[in-house]
């Protein structure tokens, strides 16, 4: 279960989880939780933000045929993401929490903002692949507020004091170290012809770092560079990428530039790094929050189950 609440959770921050409170009365329903119902379409809504969310985590595309089990699997969550967000809505309302106005505005409005500067109408692209309408992320951005005032009343103000911190630490030494792997830089250009064209000019000696700065489209590392960090089996990287990447020695610039769906990366290796242990007072403040959080999801986590435990929840998929 806490697996599922934590994905529910940053869900509920980066794309403002769908259908709530939103009625469909044409949708016949799917699931009644303690006399509210839930309809297909609002079931079908979160699936369909929940596979926008996927591909753009894992940057593919899901196939309807070849990926049956992944849309299963999808639609299962979709479901007990819903029946879990009635549940937690309920909740709220019977507590007397309650979002101002204000505060949707201010949230949307930074929505807005975040999709249109990935592209070019990206806010209207984002209403049109998850369909739904503003009056429903109104909707859910109000709930995903509901959720965080909940929990903040639930959790109350949770501490942990320096000598737990540290015994965590001592505890788990092996854990909390600085990762491995080997210093990565790269230029990315949008073109195989302008790839050729930096890549001889790096064979004939010119800086790669000024060559970065002068042609590299990637905006977070050409003024670095090229630096993209440390790489290692865990990065977040896309496997044409992290492939080539990680084959290279210390030093070696890959002969051919590389084809992704970013564009042709031209990839320099530096040196390779081992594991090094952060020291306490590095990361002291850090971890105390990251325990405070654990201790916080944990207790909400319980009062959630607890919350669904005396539920009357009716399963109406089979029937």
């Amino acid at each position: 279960m806490r697996k599922r609440i934590s994905l529910f959770l940053a869900l509920v921050l980066l794309l403002f989880i769908v259908g709530c409170n939103s009625q469909k009365q044409a949708s016949p329903a799917i699931a009644e939780v303690n006399g509210e119902k839930i309809s297909q379409s609002e079931i079908d809504q979160r699936y369909a933000m929940l596979k926008v969310s996927y591909e753009a985590q894992q940057g593919v595309k899901i196939d309807e045929e070849k990926d049956k089990e992944l849309i299963k699997n999808l639609k299962d969550r979709s479901y007990e993401d819903m029946v879990l967000q009635k549940l937690v809505y309920q909740d709220a309302k019977k507590q007397g929490i309650k979002v101002i106005n204000e505060d949707i505005d201010s949230t949307l409005n930074s929505f807005k903002q975040s999709q249109n500067k990935a592209g070019v109408d990206g806010y209207k692209l984002f209403l049109e692949q998850t369909k739904i309408t503003e009056k429903d992320l109104r909707t859910e951005i109000e709930t995903s507020q509901l959720f965080q005032k909940l929990e903040d009343k639930v959790v109350g103000n949770t501490k942990v004091s320096d000598a737990d911190a540290q015994k965590y630490y001592n505890d788990n030494k092996d854990k909390l170290q600085e990762p491995g792997g080997i210093q990565i830089y790269h230029i990315l250009v949008d073109s195989e012809q302008k790839a050729e064209e930096v890549m001889g000019k790096i064979k004939q000696g010119g800086d790669f770092a000024a060559l970065a700065k002068e042609y590299s489209t990637d905006t977070v590392s050409k003024d670095k560079g090229g630096d993209v960090g440390i790489v290692n089996e865990t990065t977040n990287f896309v496997p044409e990428f992290k492939t080539v990447a990680l084959a290279l020695q210390p030093g070696q610039l890959n002969p051919q530039a590389v084809k992704s769906q970013f564009g042709y990366h031209i990839i320099k290796a530096g040196e390779k790094k081992v594991p090094t242990p952060l020291p306490y007072d590095q990361i002291k403040v850090q971890l105390i929050k990251q325990l405070e959080t654990e201790q916080k999801d944990n207790a909400f986590n319980t009062y959630l189950e607890k919350l669904k435990s005396v539920a009357s929840i009716k399963d109406l998929r089979q029937q």
